[in-house]
């Protein structure tokens, strides 16, 4: 059973990396610090301030850090890598390390498409993936495997990711509204009585699939769960060995990073989690956050279990989720 080490003490974060990084890496190499930076104006997205500890325990160390994202799939300042490169200045990230925006990517075939990891990811000899722990409307909740599912690969591998998924009927539609009403593209309306869909504003989310009652739709291919696993687990077993994880439980939020306005803060700042186990570190991340504020918070928000694509990651590298927690 793979270790989780909980911080509650945020002013103890640079001190506390220091301590768990000091013999995982060996000093003076680089590290690829995988991180999502935010959509411009999002204004609980990780700021400068959120992660200078961890640099600055990192350069004690005498590690050599540098920042690392993908582009996006949607119109952003972010889906190009100049203008990705543009607002990682804006928000200041320049001053504490180096960083690389790329969308080059190597092909690793999964269960149901190809997927490209980026090419960075698969050629570093030490890695560390920083992530948010925030809602998402599709995923129920974001945190390291979404971050490498979605931000460890090509942008046309994340459109794939929400393509593959979309919804078909399977029998006929009994009326009872549930999908229309959960549906957070507003991409299902009811005709006559009838859901109908309209597949080009689907996000392809697969909350109609999994929260219809008479089991009425399906998948084109896959679910976007198992999806987003399969993407992580293409991600996961080509990165180095020296992989480690850190989980900020901190401006929770009901929608992810890549929006603009993600929406209000949902539960209370909780913690720092530390792991090298990707799967158990986000399973520790939602137990946590659930007994704090005594709810299964995000399926509860976003009418999603948070779980489904950490299991399915889980299966597909061969991880448990299970874990020690460890107070530090």
């Amino acid at each position: 059973m793979d270790r989780v080490y909980f911080l509650k003490n945020f002013e103890l974060i640079e001190k506390k990396t220091q301590e768990l990084l000091r013999n995982f890496y060996l000093s003076n190499n680089n590290v690829l610090i995988k991180i999502h930076f935010g959509e411009p104006g999002n204004k609980f997205a990780f700021s400068v301030e959120d992660i200078r500890p961890v640099i600055k325990a990192m350069k004690s160390l005498e590690l050599n850090p540098t920042f690392f994202d993908s582009i996006v799939a949607y119109n952003s300042p972010r889906d190009s890598v100049k203008g990705y490169e543009q607002a990682v200045r804006e928000k200041g990230f320049d001053k504490l390390a180096s960083f690389n925006i790329s969308n080059i990517g190597i092909p690793v075939e999964v269960k149901d498409f190809t997927a490209y990891v980026c090419k960075e990811l698969a050629e570093a000899n030490n890695v560390l993936v920083v992530s948010h722990v925030k809602g998402h409307s599709c995923a129920g909740f974001g945190g390291a495997v979404k971050n490498l599912a979605m931000g460890g690969v090509t942008r046309e591998t994340k459109k794939i990711q929400h393509v593959l998924c979309k919804p078909k009927f399977i029998s006929e539609c009994q009326g009872c509204g549930v999908c229309a009403d959960l549906c957070p593209a507003k991409a299902i309306k009811m005709v006559d009585g009838k859901a109908q869909l309209d597949n080009s504003k689907c996000w392809g989310c697969s909350i109609c699939q999994t929260q219809c009652p008479h089991k009425c739709l399906a998948p084109e291919r896959a679910s976007f769960d198992d999806l987003l696993g399969q993407s992580a687990s293409a991600v996961i077993k080509n990165l180095p060995a020296k992989t480690f994880y850190i989980n900020f439980l901190k401006n929770i939020v009901m929608l992810c990073d890549c929006e603009t306005d993600p929406g209000e803060i949902i539960s209370k700042d909780i913690g720092v989690l530390f792991s090298s186990n990707p799967v158990a570190i986000d399973k520790a991340s939602i137990d946590i956050i659930n007994k704090v504020n005594h709810k299964n918070l995000f399926e509860e928000t976003n009418h999603k279990n948070p779980l489904l694509h950490v299991e399915y990651a889980s299966e597909y590298i061969g991880k448990s989720m299970d874990y020690d927690l460890v107070l530090v």
